[in-house]
């Protein structure tokens, strides 16, 4: 490692430091400019785009080679909220190093690979005067927040990307003690709302011998759209779905999560869907939508007893998508589908939509990604998709490169979660990893 390394170590301190939060709106300027300042001063071209609330920072780190191919690594510096606070064993806008390990919020998600990535620029050109490639920064600042304004900015300078061959993706984990996963898509999402209004008011709850409550409605509207196993009753739903192929059924068979850890890890007190549907578990975590409510809204919620028929219910719903799935016509699909089960009344509005996107793991980069992590990994664990979303689609809508997430992360991070963590070799590695991939550019 060179000396830049506590210097983007101190810039990652002060990064943290900005409570950056998305979901309230706080710090994201103050981030993007931070950010656009080390590009600069590390020898990028910078624009703090600020169309939008969340500015859009684009940092070129330019070859003097004409003919170099472009390498686009994508970040963002917003994070979760901090809740709940009385759970962090430290602050977590303090950067706070302890047992070979760094404690903050964003350290994991995602700062940490901004300022990694950054070192790993700077020691190349140092050790060698110069990249083999054009290197790319996108770092948006509302990726917790669905990524509200990613896909504008990526339409908005899509001209930029021509002759990329690889887009380096904003996190992933380093599995137990060394084993380096590299993933390549993940799930889409679409969330949406569903109301029921039942009266003008609330009523007396002496009137629920003859009024039917919002609330029941409700209920009675969003069991409809399971069967009592617990499958997902929606026509249509998997009509245009893109399947795995057998080498995407092969790798996530091959992954350490299984039925049994997920119900050791999160204490289940319930049986598997999988289980109780019949269905095949890798399948429906990979493969496969769910429907989620995220929570329910009706009547008297403070203390005591309020005795209230309630006339207004909503829900808060999710379904994750996979490739092939349009977001707006599965929504559409929920909407017939409350119809046709006499739920025509229920109200629904779309809040929120991004398609589904995996990679070929067999592309070219990434089979030499594969390679350089088999050097410096003791292992390296193949992923086709995610449970979780992110706007990949997008970025390779307007790329046209293919997708792969590596990262330095690891089994305990905590991500999102108070005490949010990496351990210091990991970062180290991660430094190392990326200075290995500009090198893989040059000509042999």
């Amino acid at each position: 490692m060179t000396d830049n390394r506590e210097k983007y170590l101190d810039l990652l301190r002060d990064l943290i430091a900005i409570p950056s939060v998305s979901a309230r709106q706080e710090g994201q300027l103050e981030a993007a400019q931070l950010v656009g300042q080390a590009f600069a001063e590390a020898g990028a071209e910078v624009i703090i785009d600020e169309t939008y609330p969340a500015p859009f920072v684009f940092g070129k780190f330019l070859s003097h080679d004409s003919a170099a191919k472009t390498l686009v690594i994508y970040n963002h510096y917003d994070v979760q909220p901090e809740d709940p606070i009385a759970l962090w064993a430290t602050n977590p806008f303090e950067l706070v190093a302890k047992e070979g390990k760094l404690f903050g919020r964003g350290v994991a998600d995602d700062k940490g690979h901004i300022t990694a990535r950054l070192n790993a620029i700077v020691d190349y050109r140092e050790a060698h005067g110069d990249w083999p490639v054009n290197i790319f920064f996108l770092v948006e600042g509302a990726e917790e927040s669905g990524s509200t304004y990613f896909r504008e900015y990526l339409a908005k300078y899509a001209i930029e990307f021509a002759d990329t061959d690889l887009v380096i993706w904003e996190s992933g984990e380093v599995r137990g003690a060394d084993r380096l996963e590299v993933l390549g898509g993940n799930k889409g999402i679409i969330t949406f709302t569903l109301t029921s209004e039942t009266a003008n008011r609330d009523l007396h709850s002496s009137f629920a011998t003859v009024v039917d409550s919002a609330t029941w409605r409700l209920i009675a509207a969003l069991n409809s759209l399971r069967t009592p196993t617990g499958a997902i009753a929606i026509d249509g739903l998997y009509d245009d779905a893109i399947l795995p192929n057998e080498r995407e059924n092969e790798l996530v068979r091959s992954l350490d999560v299984t039925p049994t850890k997920i119900k050791q890890d999160f204490g289940l007190q319930r049986p598997l869907l999988s289980e109780t549907t019949g269905e095949d578990f890798y399948d429906n975590l990979y493969f496969k939508s769910n429907l989620n409510i995220e929570g329910i809204q009706s009547g008297y919620q403070g203390a005591g007893v309020k005795t209230v028929t309630p006339a207004t219910a909503s829900a808060k719903l999710e379904i994750r998508l996979v490739p092939g799935q349009i977001p707006e016509d599965i929504f559409q699909k929920v909407v017939a589908q409350l119809a046709k089960n006499g739920f025509g009344d229920i109200q629904a509005e779309l809040t929120l939509a991004t398609p589904g996107y995996r990679s070929d793991m067999t592309a070219p980069r990434i089979q030499a990604l594969i390679a350089l992590g088999q050097r410096l990994y003791s292992e390296v664990e193949v992923t086709p998709t995610s449970p979780g979303t992110g706007p990949m689609y997008w970025a390779n809508e307007y790329i046209q490169a293919p997708i792969a997430a590596v990262g330095l992360a690891y089994d305990d991070s905590l991500v999102h979660a108070p005490n949010e963590n990496i351990r210091v070799a990991d970062y180290d590695k991660h430094v190392e990893l990326i200075q290995a991939l500009i090198g893989s550019y040059e000509v042999k």
